[in-house]
């Protein structure tokens, strides 16, 4: 089950004001990429530079454990928690940005081992993440060809988050003896 933006945009609009649902679920993902089994909602609240209340720390769990079981399982059904293409395409890109954003945020936040033990191409996925976070909401003569390429980077961005986590969470996983993702069936 995946989470609808709307309603989680309606609770935070309510509970935590300026903060979309894809800037909380960034971060959430960033920090279970960076090795962070279950996001604790009080540091997150101090990333956010809210208090968060119960309704909003439930949600923060939920929306946790759902991420993690994404981006661990065998299926690769983790997708970044977006608004529906009922929206603009302008509001979108820029809703992906806020995502790449919160995540680079929550994966620096979360990571505490040496940079040298990201592999190039972990450190190449941060650094397209960091530039995907400075898209912009120009919606200049939106056609097709911008719809498909919008796509094709909330493609890569999914892809890209499954392939940190099982290159940072899941390797550690099977060396530790969880078998969420058997061996020989790590994406590269």
């Amino acid at each position: 089950m995946h989470a609808d933006y709307s309603l989680t945009a309606e609770l935070l609009a309510d509970s935590l004001p300026g903060i979309s649902p894809a800037e909380l679920h960034g971060l959430l993902a960033g920090q279970l990429c960076s090795g962070i089994i279950q996001p604790d909602p009080d540091d997150l609240g101090e990333i956010l530079e809210h208090e968060l209340l119960p309704v909003v720390k439930k949600l923060v769990e939920r929306l946790g454990q759902e991420a993690n079981a994404q981006l661990g399982g065998l299926e690769y059904s983790f997708h970044p928690l977006l608004p529906d293409d009922e929206q603009t395409l302008a509001y979108r890109v820029t809703e992906l940005g806020q995502w790449c954003n919160s995540f680079t945020a929550g994966f620096a936040a979360g990571y505490i081992r040496p940079e040298s033990d990201l592999t190039s191409e972990a450190r190449e996925i941060l650094q397209d993440f960091a530039e995907l976070a400075d898209l912009s909401d120009a919606e200049h003569n939106v056609d097709e060809q911008d719809e498909e390429d919008y796509m094709e980077l909330v493609e890569y961005v999914r892809m890209a988050a499954i392939t940190l986590y099982q290159q940072l969470v899941g390797n550690h996983k099977l060396t530790a003896g969880e078998d969420q993702i058997p061996p020989g069936q790590l994406l590269h």
